[in-house]
């Protein structure tokens, strides 16, 4: 094709629907623009006059002029097409376009010209940039949740671990002779220290919550268990104020369930506890329906009181985090107000609703509404606690049987055993020695992992208690340590309990995995550590 008549066809251009270029290789080398159509001459605002007979960089000029000339003779230095993204800048908004630009040879293989296209991409340019920032936006506020939740992790146990000085000491001091003033004072301190550690649990649970690492671990347990338990566990707190508790399992409702059992115990455990918190006389009741004919959401447990009531324009209100409605015009009850928010989060996470009803004056009713899958009864019956998933709930699950473990032993009761603490914080040293020493144990103190380490293989011992954090040689990576030995001297497996300030249910899953055998976090009672001792 000659050159004249390819330039005859220049007109046709304008009947195409993208923006077309056309540039003439002059005798010097250089491409210089020859035809625009009106798709192209819309993207650069240029007429005829403006763009006719010049280059790149003497129609666009500066940087951008010498980008666009340098891909004209990049394509007409290799012979070949070629695609690249220009930059249009304008006033009110610059344009991205996507151009590919074709070489034109004549009869005799000379290049003539460059016929580009190009598209507007300026609209998927700005998606995807705005993508890349919501992705960056993401990654900030994933690295702020995990910096919150190392925070808290770390303010957690650097608080339980001089809190497990003062709940372990002040517990001692209640067993030693005491006048009525110094019990009452004993009293004080022990109750006050355990209502921070709730404090401190309730702002975990639902920081966890907070960032969605709340996880629901299914199996089969038996609902009549649960409840009666948490009655059981609740029942000497509703004595105290002199109330009646009671728990009401019709004979013909089903106990075996399929669901996450420590959640709904912690479900209960909040709602019971603030209905006895805000009773004042009378009783609190936790009762449970099934209606097989419901369409959905067919099992419910309420729990319901006779105190004061909550008015309607407050009912909202309460399962706001870190609110607190007055149900009576004196606010003779403490507490984060994280309670009932964090319970509403682990009943919706399990696909259910709560909700209450009150008349002020006459108590409150709330109610679960949930949809668990039926089990085996042999199946409930054999797993009551469907598989324990946070260490709250774990120690929960254990206070019976050590509600059942006498705080004090009969003297010289573990005699001869020998038991090595690895411990770096001397106070709570002195805790598990004043808690111990009456039994006849055998104790072997060790700062650090390391030293527990070369303790054991130098004189051995029947049972470790073995914390995480620790100079030297964490208590994780001394145990690895320690069952190793084990296996290369074909030795049998030392029980080892971790003891520790670290309460996360990662913390208990990092211990079961390096071969400890069981877990207690601080701050502990005298009778969960000899319960586990004599488990």
């Amino acid at each position: 094709m000659q050159q004249d008549e390819f330039s005859d066809h220049f007109e046709v251009l304008d009947s195409v629907e993208i923006a077309v270029i056309v540039l003439k290789v002059g005798g010097d080398g250089l491409p210089r623009y020859v035809a625009m159509n009106t798709k192209a001459r819309e993207f650069t605002k240029l007429g005829f006059d403006d763009f006719a007979g010049k280059t790149a960089l003497e129609l666009y000029g500066g940087a951008t002029g010498r980008r666009a000339l340098n891909h004209h003779l990049d394509v007409i230095a290799a012979g070949r097409e070629a695609t690249y993204d220009i930059v249009l800048p304008a006033v009110q908004k610059t344009k991205y376009l996507s151009t590919t630009l074709r070489p034109v040879f004549n009869d005799n293989g000379r290049l003539v010209y460059l016929v580009g296209s190009s598209t507007d991409i300026t609209s998927e340019r700005e998606r995807d940039e705005a993508l890349e920032l919501t992705r960056l936006a993401l990654d900030k506020a994933e690295e702020a949740s995990q910096a919150k939740e190392r925070f808290l992790a770390n303010m957690s146990h650097e608080i339980r671990t001089p809190m497990n000085g003062i709940l372990g000491m002040c517990e001692l001091l209640k067993e030693t002779e005491l006048d009525d003033q110094q019990a009452l004072f004993a009293d004080t301190i022990f109750n006050s220290a355990t209502a921070l550690l709730s404090v401190i649990n309730d702002v975990l649970d639902f920081s966890k919550i907070q960032a969605d690492k709340i996880s629901l671990r299914d199996a089969p347990f038996s609902l009549l268990d649960l409840v009666q338990d948490v009655g059981t566990l609740l029942w000497a707190k509703a004595a105290y104020k002199g109330l009646d508790l009671r728990t009401d399992y019709p004979a013909d409702a089903p106990r075996a369930f399929i669901g996450d059992a420590s959640k709904i115990r912690q479900i209960l455990m909040n709602l019971l506890g603030n209905a006895i918190k805000f009773t004042g006389t009378g009783h609190v009741t936790a009762s449970v329906s099934y209606d097989p004919g419901a369409a959905k959401l067919p099992l419910r447990i309420s729990v319901s009181d006779t105190g004061p009531g909550i008015d309607q324009s407050q009912i909202e209100q309460i399962f706001s985090a870190f609110e607190q409605v007055n149900r009576q015009t004196t606010r003779v009850v403490e507490g984060t107000g994280l309670g009932l928010a964090i319970t509403r989060a682990l009943v919706e996470r399990m696909g259910g609703r709560i909700d209450v009803a009150s008349v002020p004056g006459q108590g409150a009713v709330f109610t679960v509404h949930l949809d668990l899958g039926q089990a085996d009864a042999e199946d409930g019956a054999a797993s009551p606690e469907g598989g324990v998933s946070c260490v709250q709930d774990q120690r929960l699950a254990l206070n019976t049987q050590a509600a059942n473990t006498p705080s004090e032993l009969p003297a010289e009761a573990l005699k001869g055993m020998k038991i090595l603490v690895a411990e770096d914080n001397r106070t709570n040293q002195l805790v598990v020695r004043k808690m111990l020493k009456p039994t006849g144990a055998d104790l072997q103190f060790a700062a650090n992992g390391q030293l527990a380490f070369e303790a054991y293989i130098s004189a051995g011992c029947d049972l470790i208690l073995m914390d995480l954090s620790m100079p030297v040689l964490g208590g994780l990576e001394a145990t690895r340590k320690i069952r190793q030995y084990e296996q290369d001297a074909a030795l049998p497996e030392c029980p080892i309990i971790a003891l520790t300030a670290n309460a996360q249910p990662s913390d208990v899953e990092a211990c079961m995995a390096v071969g400890m055998n069981d877990f207690l976090s601080k701050p502990f009672r005298k009778a969960e550590l000899l319960a586990r001792i004599l488990r």
